[in-house]
């Protein structure tokens, strides 16, 4: 049985490529800089388990980006509004943070244009369950 390498490169960069589209962007290393940290981000707002659940429906090399650097020791972590929501995301962004969010409304709108892409590989369940997870500000942004 082959392993299929290629196919899994094909899926990743097509959801990446929806990733892009949804951000507004050609800059295909912003897209997946963006998609990682939002990514990230959520992975640590979810339970344990919903959080190995949502991955995996992810394209495999996305799993392995989704749970880089995961301490399952230290999840969920308490979000109280955006402004903190923000900061978190911009966190996992490390160095690139102010190059990809130029401002606070830019990373919601980037929260909002990822969660929108998942829709391509995240069935509405699982969605549902992160929108759940947010805190109310962000929920009301969110349309499973």
């Amino acid at each position: 049985m082959a392993f299929g390498f290629e196919d899994n490169k094909k899926d990743a960069m097509n959801l990446l490529i929806k990733v892009a589209e949804e951000l507004g962007t050609e800059d295909m290393n912003q897209a997946g800089r963006v998609f990682r940290a939002v990514l990230q981000a959520i992975r640590d707002r979810l339970p344990v388990n919903d959080a190995i659940h949502f991955a995996a429906q992810l394209p495999i090399i996305w799993k392995g980006y989704y749970f880089d650097q995961y301490n399952p020791a230290k999840v969920p972590v308490k979000i109280d509004d955006n402004q903190e929501w923000i900061d978190f995301i911009r966190s996992k962004n490390a160095f690139a943070a102010n190059n990809d969010f130029l401002s606070d409304s830019d990373v919601m709108e980037c929260f909002q244009d990822v969660f929108k892409a998942l829709r391509h590989c995240v069935s509405p369940e699982e969605l549902q369950k992160v929108r759940l997870a947010m805190h109310e500000e962000a929920q009301e942004l969110l349309e499973v």
